[in-house]
């Protein structure tokens, strides 16, 4: 799409962007208008809505998934959102895959659409969710029309995004600044990955350019291409498919990591959950979204028994300098749990705040690790900024021995609020201990301990806490789940103002070697212990004492203050895993793994191995240690989308971190598992 020069008195430079004839963005970069300046709209609908023949592509679908290498304004997503609304036979659900390697502000996004008041309604709905300040690397998942329509975006390089991203995509919007412009982009490399992530059962493709290169380069990865009539004064613009089946060997890169291999996902949608703590009820939200059947099982009297059951837990960023695989992926839970939390808490159904988090300085270390964080995290501001001991004690609302970071989009949330409000409509079970899951011809069979049995099920998720390895298609886990006992101590909004004065009140969570919360129902929460392979949950003095020592090293007057007779607490039981990542995916079948896979220490090529096997339709989500909240939410997600057979929330390479079969492919390959 190219431009003319830009040059004018019309002209106004903001950021990045210049905006030329009002609202038309304009990227000095590439030399390139975002969209057509004459009707940017009515292009989107030729070129790609009517280029996919869509409509009539996705009626009478389930589920439909658009993919796109140019994200821009977000112009295509709201034609093809728009499409989609207005016909009476669309599918059920609309998936949209995009990657922007430079993604716009809120702002610059919100401008360019004043150019298409018909869109207001669509707009406004991806703007109220739509970050006002930087967006990390990563992929980024927006839910829309109550969970009918998603948004998943890959920020970095489009090549690089798609090389590492796991789809199902039935149609492409091949866009971005014209081949001229953005070279780098328009690559071989990026049309095998495109195939590489289409759908096996064939897909089609359409783009604005009829240059040689793009016509050359979807033939060579396998794309069927046809000329026709571009808009407007256009010439010409490709249309293209992909045969079913259609991908040549050498594209199936999951071929590489057999062990890895999601299975295919189940017909029916009759499913169960085991755990009715925040894992559970997460999965449970996640799958009633997708129009599933769900049945949750408690051992316990009530949900929200275990950890879950705290009455306040932080909400807080897990940044790291490294961009290491745990930081990646306890970047994106934050960012899916944070959006979850405030769209739950504007429309009043939990109880939380977000005041921010000061992460405060305790020792040189610290700072160190601040610095590194800076380093990659420098241009955002709304994300997390620098602040010495003055800001910090200003922001805090108490003297603080030293500054640290501040985190404005983090905060606190009541944990039995947030589970009761993502299991309300779903069947529940409690005081119902399942013991056993038994497979049959029809499905899956729960039996409890107390003889009772139910189902058939078409698919189980295992997402209790340490009971996980009671069952045969998990108990091999017990080597790698461990159980961490986690005390937490509260005491009144009236010790603190006795200590500091009536007006005295704390404005945001306090970070430290523990965390301190501001007020909630009169109380304020600090702690907390960490007792490896401890799972007893009585309250014990010592470790009162343990947390009061840790408070009194940054805010010594208010421990030495608090009687310990007016100090109560909490205990409960957290599951952890070695390398402190959950364990997320479907459960291996441990001894036709070992089976399968017995020599992959012999550096054999993984296409030599034959696929994962599985126990069918069983499925694990625990593990979380004390990151439930920001990082649980995001682990339904990616199993709901895995047994709905939909476009994962994650790249590829963070999936295979998650995988539960990860444990066993690291014992066979260090031989630490003798098959």
């Amino acid at each position: 799409m190219s431009a003319d020069d830009p040059s004018n008195d019309k002209d106004e430079i903001t950021g990045r962007i210049i905006w030329r004839d009002g609202n038309v963005p304009f990227s000095p970069q590439f030399g390139d208008d975002y969209y057509n300046p004459q009707n940017g709209l009515d292009e989107a609908r030729y070129v790609f809505v009517d280029g996919n023949n869509l409509p009539d592509a996705w009626q009478s679908r389930e589920n439909f998934t658009i993919g796109e290498t140019g994200f821009g304004t977000g112009l295509n997503f709201l034609a093809a959102w728009d499409c989609w609304q207005k016909d009476p036979a669309r599918s059920k659900q609309l998936h949209f895959v995009s990657v922007e390697k430079f993604p716009l502000s809120r702002d610059t996004i919100a401008r360019a659409h004043h150019n298409w008041p018909e869109l207001k309604h669509l707009s406004h709905a991806l703007l109220d969710q739509w970050p006002t300040g930087t967006m990390l690397p990563g992929i980024h998942r927006f839910e829309l029309a109550d969970g009918a329509v998603t948004l998943t975006l890959l920020i970095g390089d489009a090549i690089t995004c798609y090389g590492d991203y796991q789809g199902a995509i039935d149609c492409w919007f091949l866009d971005g600044f014209a081949p001229s412009r953005n070279p780098d982009m328009w690559q071989p490399e990026l049309f095998k990955a495109l195939v590489a992530v289409s759908n096996q059962n064939g897909a089609t493709l359409a783009t604005f350019s009829a240059a040689r290169l793009v016509h050359d380069g979807l033939q060579q990865a396998g794309f069927t291409t046809r000329k026709r009539k571009g808009y407007a004064y256009k010439r010409e613009m490709i249309t293209a498919h992909i045969a079913p089946d259609n991908r040549s060997a050498n594209l199936k890169r999951f071929d590489e990591n057999p062990w890895y291999v999601v299975p295919k996902a189940t017909v029916g949608k009759r499913i169960a959950i085991i755990g009715g703590g925040m894992a559970g009820a997460a999965c449970a939200y996640a799958l009633a979204k997708r129009r599933c059947d769900v049945t949750l099982f408690e051992k316990a009297g009530q949900l929200a028994g275990g950890a879950s059951g705290n009455p306040i837990g932080m909400l807080e960023p897990y940044f790291t300098a490294d961009l290491s695989i745990p930081g990646q992926f306890y970047e994106a839970g934050f960012r899916y749990s944070q959006r979850l939390v405030r769209r739950l808490l504007n429309v009043g159904k939990i109880e939380a705040d977000f005041c921010g988090v000061l992460d405060l300085v305790t020792e040189p270390k610290d700072k160190e690790r601040h610095a590194g964080m800076m380093r990659r995290l420098c241009d955002s501001p709304e994300l997390v900024k620098v602040v010495d001991r003055q800001s910090a004690s200003a922001i805090f609302g108490m003297p603080l021995p030293d500054g640290g970071l501040f985190y404005p989009g983090a905060g606190w949330v009541n944990p039995p609020s947030f589970v009761t409000c993502l299991v309300n409509g779903i069947t529940q079970y409690t005081g119902t201990e399942i013991t056993a899951i038994t497979p049959d011809s029809t499905g899956k069979t729960l039996y409890a301990r107390d003889g009772r049995k139910f189902g058939p099920f078409d698919a189980v998720v295992i997402s209790g806490a340490t009971e996980t390895i009671g069952f045969d298609q998990t108990n091999w886990l017990s080597t790698y789940l461990y159980p961490v006992r986690g005390q937490i101590s509260y005491f009144s909004d009236d010790a603190l103002r006795q200590t500091y004065g009536p007006q005295t009140d704390i404005h945001c969570v306090l970070s430290h070697r523990g965390y301190l919360t501001p007020a909630h129902k009169g109380i304020h929460v600090f702690g907390a212990t960490f007792e490896r392979n401890d799972d007893q949950t009585d309250l014990r003095d010592a470790e009162h004492d343990f947390n009061l020592n840790q408070l009194g090293k940054v805010l010594p007057k208010l421990a030495t203050s608090l009687d310990p007779a007016v100090i109560d607490g909490r205990a409960g039981i957290r599951t952890a895993t070695p390398d402190h990542l959950p364990v997320v995916g479907p459960a291996p079948d441990y001894a036709a793994f070992l089976l399968a896979y017995h020599d992959i220490d012999k550096g054999k090529k993984g296409a030599r191995y034959i696929d994962a096997p599985y126990h069918k339709d069983v499925y694990i989500c625990t593990g979380f240690g004390a990151r439930g909240l920001i990082a649980a939410p995001l682990a339904a997600e990616i199993l709901a989308s895995e047994i709905c057979d939909m476009p994962l929330p994650l790249e590829k390479s963070l999936m295979d971190a998650l995988h539960p079969a990860r444990f066993i492919v690291r014992g066979l390959k260090r031989r630490q598992i003798i098959a």
